[in-house]
């Protein structure tokens, strides 16, 4: 099969409109309620950036996580793409409690009101779902409080740059991520945190591996932890179509890298896929927002490699 009858095979998936200045982003809270002072910061930072913003009514309450309350955050949530001044959206913060909504989300108002999703984390559950139900791209990137006023920022120019430009030519990663197995690979991107990736299995919104070049980032647990999901990724048949692999940022037990990486080559030898590491994307800074849902060429030279699109991730405005 032919690369190009391997991808008419991948069901097409919606882009979103640029963002342009002037436009309101809606911030959510599809997970915990993000801290006060760094809310405003974010916001700040999105104001500066000549953005206007619309809160989520409820987007700072403190999280019961009561049936009653998930299918209010999911009102909320659906409200953003019904907002007509709403052209996209970013999470407050990431957390947990994400994936409690889903069973209360309507495919159809997402995929009736595209507009760019950008989160990490805890949001990845969502990104999984819409890709899956509603056929929506989004962006991995940085929540709301993450961001600061300042768009010499990395974090903060690479999602002002993703959102408001169809298919960016920058080598995202180059002379920062590390290639452990050099190549070259053309695939859609999909991904996101590991654990919620592996928490996807069995599901409707499973992930969809086939032709993919794979990211995964992680925080906050034992390397052997992410050994293990990745154990149980290919115990369920999803790294056998990988085309490329990509580590983001690995917050973990820094003392057991270099034997992690010797668990993961093995893991992943007989894949001969090009692999990258330390590309600067995750919980740690920066966050660069990637395109998920959208082809990339994965590139793996001797010591480092980047991910470039080849293709439009944002519709294109027609010519004048």
């Amino acid at each position: 099969m032919t690369p190009e009858e391997h991808r008419s095979e991948l069901p097409a998936l919606l882009r979103p409109a640029p963002l342009a200045k002037g436009d309101a982003i809606g911030v959510v809270a599809p997970s915990y309620a993000p801290r006060e002072g760094w809310l405003h910061r974010g916001v700040k930072a999105l104001e500066r950036a000549g953005y206007g913003v619309v809160l989520d009514s409820e987007i700072g309450t403190m999280r019961r996580f009561e049936r009653i309350e998930d299918e209010r955050r999911a009102e909320n949530f659906m409200g953003m793409w019904l907002d007509p001044r709403v052209k996209a959206v970013i999470g407050g913060t990431g957390g947990y409690g994400a994936a409690r909504m889903i069973p209360h989300l309507e495919p159809e108002v997402f995929r009736r009101n595209p507009k760019s999703f950008v989160g990490y984390s805890d949001i990845t559950a969502l990104h999984l779902w819409l890709m899956r139900r509603s056929g929506l791209r989004v962006f991995h990137g940085p929540t709301v409080d993450d961001l600061i006023p300042s768009t010499r920022d990395p974090t903060m120019a690479s999602l002002l740059t993703a959102l408001t430009t169809p298919r960016p030519s920058t080598r995202m990663g180059r002379d920062v991520a590390r290639a452990v197995r050099p190549g070259r690979a053309v695939g859609r991107l999909t991904g996101g945190n590991l654990s919620l990736v592996q928490q996807s299995i069995g599901t409707p919104y499973e992930i969809d591996t086939r032709g993919a070049i794979l990211f995964v980032e992680e925080t906050r647990d034992p390397m052997s932890f992410a050994d293990e999901r990745l154990v149980h990724l290919r115990a369920a048949g999803l790294l056998r179509g990988v085309k490329g692999i990509v580590f983001g940022h690995l917050s973990l037990d820094r003392s057991e890298e270099d034997e992690f990486e010797d668990f993961l080559l093995d893991l992943v030898s007989d894949l001969n896929v090009p692999i990258l590491m330390d590309f600067p994307a995750g919980h740690e800074v920066p966050n660069l927002t990637l395109p998920i849902g959208t082809e990339v060429e994965l590139v793996a030279e001797e010591t480092t490699g980047w991910i470039q699109y080849r293709e439009d991730a944002l519709e294109v405005p027609p010519a004048d």
